[in-house]
């Protein structure tokens, strides 16, 4: 409205615009009076900084999103739209195509999306690329910034600037059924056979002799042959995130800190040294314990298998244990045990060469794909809906009720997630014991071994061939050796593109290395 227009309108209009007038300079003098305040007009417009709060009548807020985590976007969509009168677009993609479409997207500047909601390893990259936005002007009004977990929030920094929203937290962890552990005549014939007592694996031979022992027989008593294990081995999925947690008990020496994936001071690549190819020879041989069929599944699908069928051992992140609580699909409420990745009594020492071997073992567990994080994008017209968004979505209300409801793939990330198992067992779910699960995560999340995710500009591409290789080595036609090798020529080849000693400056930063 001009000058001209207010003055012309009738007295009662006049007095009505004055007043809005003066709402909005009161809320601007008073946000003004609180240092913590940004200068945003976004911040402005935000009164307390409370998501969803302000109005964007007729923007459309364009979210693209790795399929299996849409339900913990879209739950709280029409919540959003209602309060600020904009609407959102949810664009589902497949989990092994994500990194490739995202990254096209952004490097011709298509333009496509507002929001990316993807790997926290991939937040490095597409930061130096500026393909998404700092985010530091919008965070000063985020009031439940410092509930987040430490090792969550290092993930979102790149120099010193905050680039993400995070929506989740990932530590891969094992699952047991209690039912079949706590069995006398198992625990019995177990140790018969094996010569210690049947419980929760700690290394990875115990977990190999567990699932052996499991498998081929009607432990459950439900009439037919149940199976010792039970993991996600299908191609383009989250496979080489759990080859990289198996790996990492073999491989991530305490003695060379940020050797797991390269040597940090000549950046050449460690995942063909003995401890990933012992790693790679385990996951062949774990396949026999599981069904034919462990071969294709992803994530999602090993988790629904897993809730309703007969396994006895499991690795995934939190979801299953969400997931087991849900009546409608689950058979195992009440029946499931956690525990910290099995580790390693020998661990591969890149210096020497040779095998660091302990009466102690080495665990290493591992923070596989960083947890689910927004961005908002460079090109996008709609910034401040973005954001907006993004903080409706993390907050406190709605992140718990996230990380608490089964399917939606975003796993605990926030104080206030861990500390209170009551509020799960209160949550509509009614999750059973939440306690020793809640402890297996935080414990998994802060043990002085614990492993992030390879998180260097083309992490992705890393990823893409690790998986390519490795899933030719688990369909028998080439070795191990082999199959590792030649991921390793090609991590070679990715680094010189990218610039080797700009991806040896990154690597070393991000490991914590001077």
């Amino acid at each position: 409205m001009s000058k001209i227009d207010f003055w012309v309108k009738p007295a009662h209009a006049r007095l009505a615009a004055l007043g809005i007038v003066v709402l909005l300079l009161t809320s601007l003098l008073g946000a003004c009076g609180d240092a913590a305040t940004p200068t945003s007009s976004a911040a402005v417009t935000a009164g307390a900084g409370q998501a969803g709060a302000k109005r964007f009548d007729g923007q459309t807020v364009t979210v693209a999103v790795g399929s299996f985590m849409s339900s913990g976007v879209n739950m709280f969509k029409a919540d959003w739209e209602k309060k600020t009168g904009a609407k959102v677009q949810v664009v589902e993609i497949p989990f092994g195509d994500l990194y490739q479409r995202l990254y096209t997207s952004f490097s011709t500047g298509a333009g496509e999306f507002d929001i990316a909601i993807y790997a926290s390893n991939w937040i490095p990259e597409f930061a130096q690329a500026n393909y998404i936005l700092n985010l530091e002007k919008y965070y000063p009004e985020k009031t439940n910034w410092n509930d987040v977990v430490d090792k969550t929030k290092k993930l979102m920094y790149v120099n010193g600037q905050r680039y993400s929203v995070p929506l989740d937290g990932d530590v891969i962890i094992g699952y047991y059924r209690k039912d079949a552990f706590e069995n006398d005549q198992n625990k019995a014939k177990f140790k018969a056979k094996y010569g210690y007592d049947l419980a929760a694996p700690t290394t990875w031979q115990q977990y190999q002799d567990i699932a052996e022992f499991f498998t081929g027989w009607d432990w459950s008593g439900d009439g037919k042959p149940d199976y010792g294990v039970l993991e996600a081995q299908g191609p383009k999925d989250v496979g080489p995130f759990i080859f990289s947690a198996r790996a990492a008990a073999y491989a991530a020496n305490p003695k060379t800190p940020g050797s797991l994936f390269f040597d940090p001071d000549t950046m050449e690549p460690s995942i063909n040294n003995p401890g990933w190819v012992q790693a790679l020879k385990d996951w062949i041989a774990i396949k026999k314990y599981g069904p034919a069929e462990m071969a294709t599944y992803g994530g999602g699908t090993m988790r629904g298998n897993f809730v309703a069928g007969n396994y006895a051992l499991a690795l995934d992140w939190a979801d299953v244990g969400v997931q087991a609580q849900d009546e409608n699909s689950s058979t195992i409420k009440g029946k499931l045990g956690y525990y910290v990745l099995p580790g390693s009594k020998k661990v591969w020492n890149i210096k020497t060469k040779a095998w660091d071997e302990s009466s102690e073992v080495n665990q290493a567990p591992f923070l596989g794909w960083g947890g689910w994080h927004g961005s908002v994008a460079a090109k996008s017209k709609v910034p401040d809906a973005a954001w907006d968004f993004l903080n409706y979505l993390d907050s406190t209300e709605n992140s718990l009720k996230a990380v608490t409801t089964p399917g939606t793939a975003r796993n605990p990330y926030r104080t206030q997630h861990f500390e209170n198992p009551q509020l799960w067992a209160d949550s509509p779910t009614k999750y059973m014991d939440a306690g020793p699960y809640l402890q297996v995560l935080k414990q998994s999340n802060s043990l002085p071994n614990t492993q992030f995710d390879l998180r260097i500009p083309k992490s992705g591409r890393y990823s893409e061939v690790l998986d390519n290789w490795v899933q030719q080595a688990l369909a028998g036609t080439i070795t191990p050796e082999e199959a590792l090798n030649k991921a390793a020529n090609d991590w070679k080849q990715i680094t010189n593109e990218a610039g080797l000693e700009q991806q040896k400056k990154l690597y070393r930063e991000l490991e914590g290395l001077s």
